[in-house]
């Protein structure tokens, strides 16, 4: 072969290859583009969804019909827009406050005695046991005045906490890929005025200013032998505004009807993810969401309550209430995504509006006793089909009695007790292979709410 020949054949050699090398650089980059960016887009969006489903059972509070309902316990919240008998209605019906001869002052501290136990079934895919009681003791407290300013008008402010609930099922629990500790704990505060129209109406007002804390955790599994789970965890505080409406009927001396509306209250939570003991497998995921606040609304719906007490005998009267809750707005819910690139996923829980139904009596016991029992319904705001583990809410069926006593003119003490049977909840979650199949039910999930009752009148 000849010199130029060589030469023509070497250039021609290297022209290749570097059109070659040119072509698998173009197709690494490419491919390495098409990997990327789907898995940051898959990351982010699993990332989103599954925080928002995991808060889901937070932001309801073990249930998303599971209202502490801060008056009646006695009567199981039976009658309560229109018992009017001591300042508490200006947390239950603000116009029933005209109906109290004096400037009065009501406080009911207590606490929220959780026994719920998670039976694990057969599907269930991961290690683990039951996780005992997972219910934890939460504190209640609430307080209710109401001035006397004339015969017709009455101003009053409610102190009380009408949500919340917390939840340990340990470290070892078969669903701690879900949920390992929850809790939600609010205040609020509800200034009120009452009018008497006439003397057979009367109608109340108020707005509230509410405050919140919502915290999460649990494991994430790193797959891998010998490497020990790693934990998500989440934690926010928030402030919702709201307010209430309510109007008071007595067509008849021995006829008490109460109607009473409760505004949507919205909570915006923002939480940062906080992952730790990620195994070599997972921490990218630690990467891909540095720097990302997931924007979380809580919205606790709006409600309407009728309720009725009828005076049967002087010294005995039966009442009962009906209402509504607007669960199913509160399902679907945008989550906003604060990173380099914003934006914005749109959860769907399948809620569904719930009903509340109840009924009750009170008795008085000579001059000084009074003895209250009550029965009451809320429906699941949540079909079996669509619930899941950090949501395992059903009906509720809640038993109620109480015993107040007049110490004198102007004190009256007593203590309530309210059993609230939260249902078997069964539920059967798939989440792919990290978190494992889920299944079980509750075989005990009770809550027993214990309350002492001081009203001072002056």
């Amino acid at each position: 072969m000849h010199r130029d020949d060589r030469s023509t054949y070497w250039a021609k050699e290297r022209c290749f290859h570097m059109k070659k090398d040119r072509k698998v650089q173009r197709i690494a980059k490419t491919r390495s583009e098409l990997f990327e960016q789907p898995l940051s887009r898959k990351v982010h969006r699993t990332i989103s969804l599954a925080i928002v489903v995991l808060l889901a059972f937070v932001t309801t509070a073990r249930g998303a019909a599971l209202e502490l309902y801060p008056t009646d316990f006695g009567t199981a919240s039976a009658g309560q827009a229109a018992m009017a008998e001591d300042a508490s209605t200006a947390a239950s019906n603000p116009a029933g406050m005209t109906l109290l001869d004096r400037s009065q002052l009501t406080t009911s501290p207590g606490a929220l005695l959780p026994s719920t136990n998670f039976d694990v079934a057969p599907q269930t895919t991961t290690s683990g046991g039951g996780g005992g009681n997972a219910g934890v003791f939460f504190p209640l407290g609430s307080f209710f005045y109401v001035h006397k300013l004339s015969e017709q008008l009455r101003l009053g402010v409610a102190v009380f906490s009408d949500y919340g609930l917390g939840g340990d099922y340990g470290k070892t629990w078969v669903g701690r890929y879900y949920a390992t500790e929850e809790s939600l704990i609010s205040g609020k505060v509800d200034p009120t005025i009452a009018y008497e129209v006439n003397n057979w109406l009367s109608v109340g007002a108020g707005f509230s200013f509410g405050v919140a804390r919502l915290t999460f955790q649990s494991k994430i599994n790193n797959a891998l032998p010998r490497v020990p789970d790693g934990g998500l965890s989440l934690e926010s505080w928030d402030e919702a505004f709201g307010g209430n409406v309510g109007i008071l009927l007595r067509p008849i001396s021995k006829l008490r009807i109460g109607l009473t509306y409760k505004s949507p209250e919205d909570y915006k939570f923002g939480f940062r993810p906080h992952l730790t003991g990620l195994g070599p497998g997972l921490d990218f995921i630690r990467k891909k969401i540095g720097g990302v606040k997931v924007n979380v609304p809580l919205t606790e719906p709006q409600q309407v309550m009728a309720s009725a007490v009828y005076e049967v005998l002087p010294n005995f009267s039966l009442m009962g209430d009906v209402g509504w809750q607007n669960w199913s707005a509160f399902g679907e819910f945008p989550v906003g995504i604060s990173a380099a690139n914003q934006r914005t996923v749109t959860a769907n829980l399948h809620f569904s509006d719930t009903c509340h139904i109840a009924i009750g009596q009170q008795f008085r016991i000579g001059e000084k006793w009074l003895w209250s029992a009550g029965f009451a319904y809320d429906s699941a705001p949540v079909s079996t089909a669509n619930r899941n583990a950090v949501l395992p809410i059903d009906r509720q069926l809640r038993y109620g009695t109480g015993i107040l006593y007049e110490i004198n003119h102007n004190i009256t003490a007593g203590t309530a007790w309210e059993l609230m049977d939260a249902g078997p909840g069964p539920y059967s979650n798939r989440r792919g292979p990290l978190a494992g199949t889920l299944q079980g039910h509750y075989s005990t999930n009770f809550l027993n709410f214990v309350a002492l009752n001081v009203i001072w009148k002056f």
